[in-house]
């Protein structure tokens, strides 16, 4: 399952792919939370939609990818641990949640560009009528399944160039364990 997350200033927003077709959840902080740093509410807004998710039966031994424009999220997230006391318990409930939802969840920084085509920094904001809010797919938002050389035409002539291979030749995945290890 895909899904994306914004806090922007007093509001926040989430979408996300489920079972049942595309959801959204959006809001105002209430005045305890306004108060707390962006990068809290970021993850705030995280934990707390994956919750409701995950009461709700949605999620249920699904792996999720969780895209935001916050790069901090992503950094406490996979390092499991912050100097912030609210960030630390924030992570600590994205595992405990993990553990008793049977869920794998993958959080992914992205552009913010990303985030307002997508839809969902708007949302944050009120705003229903971008991405996939204006009905566009998710998928179209997350080109996961491309390759870094289909991403970007120039990567491969940037890696040549600096490797002053100009003979390099990419492998494909199943390529990799024969050739790639010179078995022919």
């Amino acid at each position: 399952l895909y899904g994306f997350g914004d806090a922007s200033g007093a509001g926040f927003g989430a979408t996300f792919t489920s079972q049942k077709g595309l959801k959204y959840r959006v809001g105002l902080w209430g005045r305890d939370e306004e108060k707390g740093s962006s990068n809290y509410r970021e993850l705030c807004n995280l934990v707390t939609t994956l919750e409701e998710d995950v009461k709700d039966g949605d999620l249920a031994q699904a792996e999720i990818f969780l895209f935001r424009d916050n790069f901090t999220a992503e950094s406490v997230f996979y390092k499991g641990n912050s100097t912030s006391r609210r960030l630390f318990e924030l992570v600590k409930r994205l595992r405990l949640l993990e553990m008793g939802g049977s869920l794998k969840i993958q959080v992914i920084h992205v552009s913010g560009t990303r985030m307002i085509q997508q839809g969902t920094d708007g949302l944050s904001r009120g705003d229903f009528s971008a991405g996939v809010l204006a009905g566009e797919d998710m998928l179209n938002f997350v080109p996961l399944h491309l390759s870094a050389l289909e991403r970007s035409k120039q990567l491969l002539s940037w890696i040549r160039r600096w490797t002053g291979q100009e003979s390099l030749l990419p492998l494909e995945p199943d390529e990799w364990f024969e050739r790639g290890h010179g078995v022919m």
